[in-house]
């Protein structure tokens, strides 16, 4: 990946962590004014123990609420997975936990100093959620204009039964959306759908894909292309990479969903192939459990990053407990 388009792809992460920094220390200034700050009966340390608790109450606010609201959304999503009950148990936990550190802090100044050091990685953890959410925002915000494409890709997602589910539909009709608007300056334009057959899929993705294309977007079957053995987005677009990264098929547009555009133009630059991502309309309900999800992906990915960053989190309030 080269340098200027791992900056352009590092700006909005950069641009919405200062923005989460920035309403850390206004929170934590907040709590110092209101007399709220957990170092009650220390000498020292007053700010920083504002900070920390001003992080706990982004951080948990961040995963909680997030958390909580994906669990009332389950009965609605399409197929429900590991990775969904998970998130649900993760807000859940986060609040009960959140929840004993306010009490903690309330009764017994000194135990809730304790917990906050205890979990400030988790406290980190829901920082950087907030602050990828905000990236979501701003990335989406510069892929809004881009060429005529010659190729579009549309990754693909679950079904429902034989048909898209409604996030897979919203893909597919934007993804016409974009060949249609590409037309007029590049008639030879192509449309590729890409996803295989999950365990509790009864066809492959792209097939429900490009079925809902001719049928429903009017969208000639010649000009579709099918992958169809992917299982993952990085299988998207490596299985695709034939189909879209011939000569003469550029600019290249690929189309998902607004909560997974930014991490899938990572895994673009990743793969070697240049392109524009745009996303898809998802529902507002949908989005917070759906930016966790996220959160967790690119955890896995980055986790030996994370676990140094988990680490010096917690040494850091410790040391700040130790101190005090």
């Amino acid at each position: 990946m080269g340098f200027g388009r791992r900056m352009r792809l590092l700006a909005p992460v950069a641009w919405a962590s200062a923005a989460v920094a920035v309403a850390v220390v206004l929170l934590a200034r907040l709590l110092l004014v209101l007399g709220m700050s957990p170092a009650a009966g220390v000498a020292s340390g007053d700010g920083a123990w504002a900070l920390l608790a001003a992080a706990a109450l982004l951080g948990a606010g961040t995963l909680g609420g997030a958390g909580l609201w994906h669990a009332l959304m389950l009965a609605r999503l399409v197929r429900i997975r590991g990775i969904d009950r998970l998130i649900a148990a993760l807000g859940a936990g986060v609040a009960v936990l959140g929840a004993v550190v306010v009490i903690a802090c309330a009764l017994e100044p000194a135990l809730g100093r304790a917990l906050l050091a205890a979990a400030a990685p988790l406290w980190l953890a829901g920082l950087a959620a907030a602050a990828l959410a905000l990236a979501m925002v701003v990335h989406a915000r510069g892929a809004r204009t881009h060429p005529a494409p010659g190729t579009v890709l549309v990754l693909g997602a679950g079904l429902r039964g034989r048909d898209v589910g409604p996030l897979l539909r919203r893909r597919v009709e934007r993804g016409a959306e974009e060949w249609r608007a590409a037309l007029a300056e590049r008639p030879d334009a192509r449309l590729v759908v890409s996803g295989g057959q999950g365990p509790d899929e009864v066809r492959t993705e792209a097939s429900a894909m490009a079925e809902h294309l001719v049928e429903r977007c009017g969208v000639p079957p010649e000009a579709i292309d099918l992958e169809d053995a992917s299982r993952s987005t990085r299988e998207n677009l490596a299985l695709s990479r034939p189909l879209v990264g011939v000569p003469g098929r550029a600019p290249l547009v690929v189309v998902t969903s607004e909560y997974h555009a930014y991490r899938t133009a990572w895994l673009l630059a990743e793969a070697g192939l240049d392109g524009t991502v745009v996303g898809a309309w998802t529902r507002p309900s949908y989005r917070p459990g759906a930016t966790l999800r996220e959160a967790l992906a690119i955890a896995a990915d980055l986790r030996w990053w994370c676990a140094a960053g988990a680490l010096a989190a917690w040494a850091l309030a410790i040391g700040l407990l130790l101190a005090t």
